[in-house]
């Protein structure tokens, strides 16, 4: 094999490599959405649930319509964990932290939730061997040029940062959304974009779009990245009770 062979194998298992990531980490966020984002008022006052239950069955049907979805596209099913990306690093950035608690309603605290879904994620890409930077592991303050240091400084393969929305002229506005720089619409918009498609085959979590903006996190990290806003703290259901 000349050096030219080589250099084009070696091209495609990277590319493949960063497919097979892409559906790890939709696997992932359908996981954990509808499961964080239950938010209910009770007594007036509102309460994240946290509700981490094997969902394997439920999550397989997604990841495998998006698979077959973009069968065009090469991604790599991931109905099993038997198939990893050895080598791909994340950085998983829980937005706020420390006495910037983020957008707070009732009893919900962004802050919080950004952490324990962060937590979460960690665990389960790591089962993927995966490897996992968080840019805070802890409730700290951490300010925005701290954050995407850790992203660069680790020559990550890509950047997540985890938040929640408000939106107090109308409680009824909800989804998920997920933005992106917009000086790298190439692979960072196949991140959202991706994202939004997988979460908006569940029917637990509604979606929004996915869009650009110039958040500093974004604009200054040197790896594809993508900004996730959970859903809104602003929305809530009333509690039967």
């Amino acid at each position: 094999m000349n050096r030219k062979q080589y250099g084009k194998r070696k091209k495609l298992r990277k590319r493949k490599i960063k497919r097979l990531m892409i559906a790890y980490l939709l696997r992932t966020i359908v996981i954990l959405i509808p499961i964080i984002m239950m938010i209910r008022m009770v007594c007036g006052c509102l309460y994240i649930y946290e509700r981490f239950t094997k969902e394997d069955e439920k999550v397989n049907k997604y990841t495998d319509i998006y698979t077959d979805r973009n069968a065009g596209n090469d991604v790599a099913p991931v109905a099993s964990t038997e198939n990893n990306a050895p080598g791909f690093c994340v950085v998983v950035d829980a937005g706020h932290g420390g006495s910037d608690g983020g957008t707070v309603s009732g009893k919900a605290v962004e802050k919080d939730i950004n952490l324990s879904v962060a937590l979460k994620m960690k665990a389960i890409l790591e089962n993927d061997n995966i490897e996992v930077i968080l840019t805070r592991s802890s409730d700290e303050n951490m300010s925005l040029a701290d954050r995407t240091s850790v992203a660069n400084d680790s020559n990550a393969d890509f950047f997540i940062s985890l938040h929640c929305n408000y939106y107090e002229k109308d409680a009824q506005i909800a989804g998920l959304e997920c933005y992106y720089n917009n000086s790298d619409a190439t692979e960072s918009k196949v991140y959202a974009e991706s994202i939004i498609n997988a979460v908006s085959l569940s029917e637990d979590i509604e979606t929004r779009y996915a869009k650009t903006e110039g958040y500093y996190v974004l604009r200054n990290t040197q790896m594809p990245a993508v900004l996730v806003e959970m859903g809104f703290l602003s929305n809530y259901s009333v509690s039967d009770e």
